[in-house]
């Protein structure tokens, strides 16, 4: 029962870790809406990796950085977890000694 608490842990662990992984893969939102379109309508940060689950929103007070005050995709949130997951099993899977 502790191995399995464990390795969910070191899975959420490497979820989180993963948050320093900030991209910017092309998906705009609007910051403003003074101005010009093209002034306001700019790329937003993602953070997380594989699947980006914290998104840049352009309704907090801190823009262009990605926060606990942003927008949380469950669902990415949730297939980030489960490769982690699956990565910490096949380690530990691949540690087990051969019978």
């Amino acid at each position: 029962m502790i191995q399995v608490l464990l390795r969910a842990a070191a899975a959420l662990l490497l979820t989180l870790c993963s948050l320093l992984v900030v991209s910017n893969n092309g998906e705009r939102t609007m910051y403003g809406h003074e101005g010009l379109l093209n002034d306001n309508f700019l790329p937003r940060e993602q953070a997380g990796w594989p699947a980006p689950f914290l998104v840049d929103s352009p309704d907090t007070s801190v823009l262009h950085k990605v926060g606990l005050e942003d927008d949380l995709r469950p669902f990415n949130l949730l297939a980030s977890y489960s490769f982690w997951l699956l990565i910490v099993l096949g380690f530990f899977r691949l540690l087990r000694p051969r019978r």
